[in-house]
């Protein structure tokens, strides 16, 4: 077992309910870096939260975006001389051996060649993956459950704050294999994660599943998204030429399965146009 490993947990507007999350894997870390990104500060679940003396609160001042948030969490961790940071989102759970797992899968392998070892995401539409690799390389990975290899994150550099929420996760794994580096996912740790409110559906004989997300996150994901090609398309032409089949996905499922459509669509084009002005960062009307 790899010792000196921090987390991080980004907040926003958290409740009670997210004590137990963070009690999933408090004792798998020797120190938790609580960012809130809330615009109101909960003082009574601060109160509750930093009666654990591993855990250290970070009022981040307002709603600075995951990719900050990450950042703030990574550069304490260094200062500190932490070599892992487990990264999380305030709605996920750690199952009992997962990060015991994350770890087994590296044993015959070179740490120094890995950016970031990650779970299987599991929610009520996927349980488990079936795989006969214990541990298997990806090329993308979404944040919450991963541990960042800290000495890799030094060379890479920093999730891309510009981006603020959504393709943050996409855009780091990107640059890591870009710079050489490796992402892998282990088969049998299991993160219990919420994505969005995800629903599953059928259209003929395709099944689709629909997220649900609010009409801003499609104004991100759409602009970041545009980003992401035009950085990657000459590197991962292939990742890239699926990402663009994503716009045409999304929109039809926005249009059959998802509540607000015209407010969604218009973001989505807000979202278009701003990448066509290189406006980035958080979100202004």
């Amino acid at each position: 077992m790899i010792s000196l490993v921090a987390g991080v947990v980004v907040l926003y507007n958290p409740d009670d309910t997210i004590l137990s999350n963070i009690n999933s894997y408090i004792n798998d870390v020797d120190a938790l870096f609580a960012v809130d990104n809330s615009e109101a500060i909960n003082q009574s679940f601060v109160e509750q939260l930093t009666k654990n003396s591993k855990i250290q609160y970070i009022n981040n001042g307002g709603n600075q975006g995951i990719a900050h948030a990450l950042n703030v969490g990574a550069n304490k961790a260094i200062e500190l001389g932490y070599k892992w940071l487990l990264t999380m989102d305030q709605d996920s759970k750690v199952t009992q051996t997962m990060l015991h797992e994350m770890f087994e899968c590296t044993h015959d392998k070179d740490l120094s060649t890995i950016s970031i070892i990650a779970p299987f995401h599991a929610n009520p539409y996927h349980t488990s993956l079936v795989s006969e690799e214990q541990c298997s390389p990806v090329l993308v990975i979404m944040t919450s459950g991963n541990l960042l290899n800290l000495l890799a994150y030094k060379v890479i550099g920093p999730f891309l704050e510009e981006f603020f929420i959504d393709y943050v996760d996409n855009e780091y794994c990107l640059r890591s294999n870009k710079m050489g580096y490796h992402v892998i996912q282990a088969s049998r740790a299991i993160l219990n994660h919420k994505l969005g409110d995800l629903k599953r559906h059928k259209f003929l004989w395709k099944r689709f599943y629909s997220t649900n997300h609010s009409p801003i996150r499609r104004y991100y994901a759409f602009r970041n998204r545009l980003k992401i090609i035009k950085i990657y398309k000459e590197h991962l032409p292939d990742y890239c030429k699926f990402e663009k089949s994503r716009f045409f996905v999304d929109a039809v499922i926005v249009l059959l399965y998802e509540k607000q459509k015209f407010k969604k669509f218009k973001m989505m084009l807000r979202g278009y146009l701003d990448y066509k002005r290189n406006i980035f960062g958080k979100y202004h009307d």
